[in-house]
């Protein structure tokens, strides 16, 4: 087998492991990418749930104990006639 057969073979191999090393590498930048975003993306919706629901919990809570004091004085008035 001639020299020049030899390195152009061993050539096209260096180039062809470098073309797929990039290519592996930006598959992998892409990947790595998506992941970050569905994790940011995930973090805020928690977020925002946890916030949410806790207001919206509270509010009810606090709705509840209007209520019940204001069916105490419903009550009061109601049975405590002058």
């Amino acid at each position: 087998m001639p020299l020049e057969t030899v390195i152009a073979a061993v050539t096209a191999a260096i180039a062809a492991f470098t073309g797929l090393n990039k290519s592996f590498s930006s598959f992998n930048q892409r990947i790595d990418d998506r992941f970050r975003k569905i994790e940011d993306t995930c973090n805020e919706l928690e977020d925002t749930v946890i916030r949410d629901y806790v207001l919206k919990q509270d509010f009810f809570r606090e709705m509840q104990s209007v209520h019940q004091k204001l069916d105490r004085i419903w009550d009061y008035m109601m049975n405590h006639k002058p």
